[in-house]
């Protein structure tokens, strides 16, 4: 009994080690999940979630994004809510090349809508600075309003990630209401 307990804990140490050697740079994990018979990755960027917010796991899962809501909040219920997504970059290609078609999509989901590039956002340590945009459709009942933040990040092996912060909400004032949560989790990305 003495000596499962003893390699419990040397594997235990061996373990903790081995994270606490892991580069601080490296910000995108990858999971692997379960999805239809498979393991399918799912890669999760290292965010801090802002108090009085909650990840939503079951959303988090189902929709292969990091979802966030406002404690006691239900999914389903919120008219507001942040979610983090992880590309993997697989051709290194510029955000840029990924607009287009991300605002064709946005446009696509409501005649009028309003897009508007905001200024970049940077971040520290030489990292490169979030782009902008704003959504505006007051047209749709769900998700007419959203603040997303676009940039590039990577993980312990070097592979290049797209990642992309959104604050969605059913209201201008829903949207503005979590607008200081959402900069928290930019100013400290």
């Amino acid at each position: 009994m003495r000596l499962i307990s003893l390699a419990r804990a040397c594997a235990f140490i061996a373990l903790a080690g081995m994270f606490a050697t892991t580069p601080a740079s490296a910000t995108i994990e990858k999971i692997m999940n379960q999805c239809d018979g498979k393991l399918c990755p799912f890669f999760r960027a290292s965010i801090e979630i802002p108090d009085g917010w909650v990840e939503d796991k079951g959303a988090t899962r189902h929709f292969n994004s990091q979802f966030l809501l406002p404690r006691g909040v239900d999914f389903e219920k919120s008219p507001v809510k942040i979610y983090v997504a992880v590309v993997y970059n697989r051709k290194k290609q510029p955000i840029s090349d990924f607009v287009p078609d991300h605002l064709a999509e946005w446009r696509s989901r409501a005649k009028g809508a309003k897009i508007a590039d905001l200024d970049e956002l940077p971040r520290g340590d030489g990292k490169p600075a979030f782009v902008r945009y704003q959504f505006e459709a007051a047209s749709l009942r769900e998700q007419g309003y959203e603040l997303e933040a676009v940039t590039t990040d990577t993980d312990t092996d070097g592979n290049e990630f797209i990642v992309t912060i959104t604050l969605s909400a059913n209201s201008a004032k829903a949207l503005q209401s979590a607008s200081a949560a959402y900069q928290a989790i930019l100013s400290k990305y």
